[in-house]
């Protein structure tokens, strides 16, 4: 009885057994599928917009959101100047110094300093209540008065105001050269920070 039962048994695995590979093949297709890849992505990468430096004239042809630059050649150039303050003020004639970029081919200021405006003699009283002066001239030269530096040039550059010192008799060194950031300049205020001073300084207009 025992051997019947495990006869039975038997034959009734092997049935199974043989009839599962007809039905795994018949579910996949009787091909096994390739695990699927996720999909890639490509990100554009956008192109760092260029920056120019140039000097020129501040052109009849401006706007309250464009700057009209009339360029050494006689060329002009229109500026997108919208939300951008330019150190000085707008007033056709000046001289002026633009960084701009390139935003979809067309030129926005990032920054503009009048250099007109900065020709002038600004004065502010020292820590010990005594005056102390900086002259700029058209020349781009620098004269200081009862000042503890002395300055013999000056410049802009990248929007900021640099300060040449006069170079040292007998030496080879380039003479040093300081660089102030213009935060604020009007027709009778110029306000100007040093790298790492703690805080600015603040000149009025003394001509």
């Amino acid at each position: 009885m025992k051997q019947r039962f495990s006869n039975t048994v038997f034959s009734t695995l092997t049935a199974l057994l043989l009839a599962l590979p007809p039905l795994l093949y018949s579910c996949n297709g009787g091909k096994k599928k390739p695990a699927e890849e996720p999909p890639v992505t490509i990100v554009p990468v956008e192109e760092v917009p260029k920056i120019v430096e140039v000097h020129g004239t501040v052109g009849d042809g401006s706007t309250m959101n464009v700057l009209q630059l009339i360029l050494p050649s006689d060329d002009t150039l229109d500026i997108t100047v919208s939300n951008q303050m330019v150190m000085g003020g707008m007033i056709v004639g000046n001289d002026i110094d633009v960084v701009y970029s390139l935003i979809d081919e067309e030129p926005v200021a990032q920054l503009a300093v009048n250099t007109t405006a900065l020709q002038h003699l600004w004065s502010q009283q020292a820590a010990d209540g005594h005056l102390q002066s900086l002259e700029l001239n058209s020349r781009g030269r620098a004269t200081t008065y009862n000042m503890a530096i002395d300055y013999e040039g000056w410049d802009v550059q990248d929007g900021f105001l640099l300060l040449r010192s006069p170079k040292l008799p007998g030496t080879e060194r380039p003479a040093d050269v300081d660089t102030f950031q213009i935060m604020l300049l009007t027709e009778d205020s110029l306000v100007l920070m040093a790298p790492n001073a703690p805080i600015a300084s603040a000149f009025y207009r003394d001509n």
